[in-house]
């Protein structure tokens, strides 16, 4: 029964991103938001989905849940256009110039 659950909630997810995409005049970015959460819609569905019926370890459980968190999350960011924000933070960070100055004294 739970199986027939799912399957009806991918259909009507895929008929909604159908409809966005295609027929419904939506704006650019309400269509963006709406594709990322149908989007996440499916990524949670499918990790149920492999959670509750494929026996494997629970190591290997846990890898492949951050595996799906982390590329979701990246995803995420690169449809809001901060991915290349959040690298370009890193690249700072690593290479020091992401300085802060901890000896300065503020005077009131």
């Amino acid at each position: 029964m739970p199986l027939l659950s799912v399957i009806l909630a991918l259909v009507a997810v895929g008929i909604t991103m159908w409809l966005i995409n295609g027929y419904i005049t939506v704006p650019k970015n309400i269509q963006t938001v709406l594709n990322i959460v149908l989007g996440l819609i499916v990524v949670g569905i499918g990790l149920w989905l492999i959670n509750t019926y494929i026996p494997m370890a629970g190591a290997i459980k846990a890898i492949l849940n951050i595996v799906a968190v982390l590329a979701t999350c990246v995803g995420v960011l690169q449809a809001f256009g901060l991915w290349s924000r959040v690298v370009g933070l890193w690249n700072d960070l690593i290479s020091g110039r992401f300085h802060t100055d901890h000896n300065h004294v503020s005077t009131p």
